[in-house]
C-alpha cells in the first residue's frame, strides 16, 4: 500500500503559499475542518474508481409487450393531477457593515425588515454578544426567510476571530447560539540579523508588530534590550497564524520558539502546556524563563540614565539617581513588571503621576512622570504582570518625556538592571519528558523548514518526491 498525505500535504503547502502570496514559507500544522483535507484527498480516489452498475445478477429484462400493458393500465388508474410547485429558491445570505453612528435596528431597517421581527433577532442575539460595543465596519449577515423577505432567517456578526454570534428562527421565535468559524492554521518562520535594533530588524524581515512586541515581552525577563543586544546578532521566531479564508483574514497567533543568537549568550525558549493546564515558555533545560518582575516594563526600551551618581538634568548638581530612566514618547504603555496589588497610584511631587506596586513581602517597583494612569489603576487594585498601569509622559521635575524606573527590596532602591531575581516554574518528571518530545519536535520542523527553503533558493525546478511505501 502506497501513501501520498505527505505529499498531498506539501503540495497544499505551495498552492497555499502560492495562493495567498505571502512571503514566509508556511507549513499546515493543522485544519479546523479535516474533512476538508479528506475531501481534497478523496478526488484522487475517485479519479481512478469506476462504479459498475450496469449488469446485475438475477436480473430479466422484461418483454416489450408486457411492459406496454403495465404502462396503460397504470395510466388509466392513475388520478389526473397538477405538478406540484417548486419550492422556493434559498435565499443567499447577504452582507451589511454599520455604518458610522448607526445600531444594529438601524441597519436591519435600512435592509427592509419587518421592525418587530428586528427587534426579535436583536434581543435574542444580545444575549450572545455586547451590541454596545459593535463599531462602524463591523460585517453583520443575514439570510431572509424564503417566503416573506421582510422576516430574518438568520443573523449572525463575528465578534472574535474564531466564532460568532448566531441567531436562527425555530418556527416562531429566535434561537441563539454561537458557530464556529472554518480556520487554517499555519506556522511561520522569520529569522533575521540585527542591523540597529531588534524591533526593526524584526519589521523588516517582515515579523508582525504584535508579534514583535509579544516576542520582547517575552524575553524581558532574562535580556538587556539596551545593553546586550548588539549589531550581528541573529533571532530566529516560530509563530502560528490563522486564517479565515471565508471571511479573507488572518489573527496572529502564540509565539512556539524563539532562538536569540547574542554573542554573550545564546537564548532559546519554547512555548509549552503543562498537565496542570499552565502554559508558558521554557529554556532547553525545562526552567521556566519567566521571572518575578520584568527588566524592561515597556516595549522599546531606550536607557538614557542608568542607576548611580549623575549630575541632575534640572538641579544641575550631581546626586545619587535611585532609578533608571527609559526614553519613551508621550503616551508610550508602561506595564506592571509583575504581578501585586497598587500601593499608590496619584500625584508625587517631583515623580510626577506616580505609581507604586507591591509585589510580595520583599518587592516593590515604581513608575514615575507618567502622563495619565491606565484604566482602573488605584490605590488596592490587584494588577497581573504586563498589564498596562499608565503611559510615559513629562510630568513632575523632568526636562523630556520618559519613564522613571524603580525596583524597591525591602523599601531600600536597587539597580533594576542587575538585580537577580529568582527563576519560575521547573519541569519535572512527566511534564519534562513531554516539553523535551515537543521541543524537539518543533526543532525538526524548524531544520525541515529551513532545509527546504535552501533547496527552493537554488532551483527553479519543481522538487520530485520520492513515494514512500508502507506495509499492507
Amino acid at each position: 500500500m502506497r501513501s501520498f498525505v505527505f505529499f498531498i500535504k506539501e503540495i497544499s503547502e505551495k498552492v497555499w503559499r502560492s495562493a495567498k502570496q505571502l512571503p514566509l514559507l508556511d507549513v499546515i500544522r493543522k485544519s479546523e475542518s479535516p474533512a476538508g483535507f479528506m475531501a481534497l484527498a478523496g478526488l484522487g480516489l475517485t479519479a481512478v474508481i469506476g462504479l459498475n452498475v450496469s449488469n446485475h445478477a438475477g436480473y430479466e429484462t422484461p418483454s416489450p409487450m408486457i411492459e406496454t400493458e403495465v404502462a396503460a393500465s397504470a395510466q388509466q388508474s392513475a388520478p389526473q393531477s397538477q405538478p406540484a410547485p417548486p419550492p422556493p429558491a434559498e435565499p443567499p445570505l447577504e452582507d451589511y457593515r454599520l455604518q458610522r453612528n448607526e445600531t444594529l435596528i438601524g441597519l436591519l431597517q435600512r435592509a427592509k425588515i419587518a421592525r418587530g421581527n428586528a427587534h426579535a433577532a436583536v434581543n435574542a442575539l444580545g444575549g450572545l454578544t455586547d451590541l454596545r460595543k459593535l463599531q462602524r465596519g463591523q460585517l453583520i449577515q443575514l439570510k431572509r426567510n424564503a417566503i416573506d423577505g421582510n422576516q430574518i432567517e438568520r443573523l449572525q456578526l463575528r465578534d472574535n476571530f474564531a466564532d460568532q454570534a448566531t441567531v436562527i428562527r425555530r418556527s416562531e421565535a429566535y434561537e441563539a447560539k454561537r458557530t464556529a468559524v472554518e480556520t487554517i492554521a499555519l506556522t511561520h518562520l522569520v529569522e533575521g540579523t540585527i542591523t540597529d535594533n531588534l524591533y526593526l530588524s524584526a519589521k523588516r524581515e517582515g515579523l508582525p508588530d504584535s508579534v514583535i512586541i509579544e516576542l520582547i515581552r517575552m524575553m524581558s525577563f532574562n535580556v538587556d534590550f539596551e545593553r546586550e543586544i548588539r549589531q550581528g546578532d541573529t533571532f530566529q521566531v516560530y509563530f502560528e497564524r490563522r486564517y479565515a479564508p471565508d471571511f479573507d483574514d488572518m489573527e496572529n497567533g502564540r509565539i512556539l520558539h524563539v532562538d536569540l543568537g547574542l554573542k554573550r549568550r545564546p537564548l532559546k525558549a519554547t512555548w509549552f502546556q503543562a498537565d496542570d493546564g499552565e502554559g508558558g515558555y521554557f529554556d532547553e533545560s525545562g526552567e521556566s524563563t519567566r521571572r518575578a518582575l520584568m527588566k524592561t516594563p515597556l516595549d522599546v526600551a531606550v536607557v538614557t540614565s542608568r542607576y548611580g551618581k549623575r549630575k541632575h538634568p534640572v538641579l544641575g548638581y550631581t546626586r545619587m539617581h535611585k532609578g533608571v530612566d527609559f526614553r519613551a514618547p508621550t503616551g508610550t504603555p508602561i506595564m506592571a513588571a509583575g504581578d501585586g496589588v497598587i500601593e499608590m497610584a496619584a500625584r508625587n511631587g517631583s515623580y510626577g503621576n506616580y505609581v507604586r506596586i507591591k509585589h510580595n513581602g520583599s518587592y516593590k517597583t515604581a513608575y514615575g512622570h507618567l502622563s495619565k494612569f491606565g484604566r482602573g489603576i488605584k490605590r488596592g487594585q490587584r494588577v497581573k504582570q504586563g498589564q498596562i498601569i499608565g503611559y510615559s509622559g513629562a510630568t513632575g521635575r523632568v526636562t523630556a518625556a520618559h519613564l522613571h524606573y524603580e525596583v524597591l527590596v525591602g523599601g531600600k532602591q536597587t539597580n533594576p538592571l542587575t538585580l537577580k531575581l529568582p527563576t519560575g516554574r521547573t519541569l519535572k518528571g512527566r511534564d519534562l519528558e513531554s516539553f523535551r518530545a515537543n521541543r524537539a519536535s518543533i526543532v525538526h520542523d524548524i531544520d525541515r523548514i529551513l532545509t527546504l527553503d535552501a533547496v527552493l533558493a537554488q532551483t527553479s525546478q519543481p522538487i520530485e518526491f520520492a513515494e514512500q511505501s508502507t506495509a499492507d
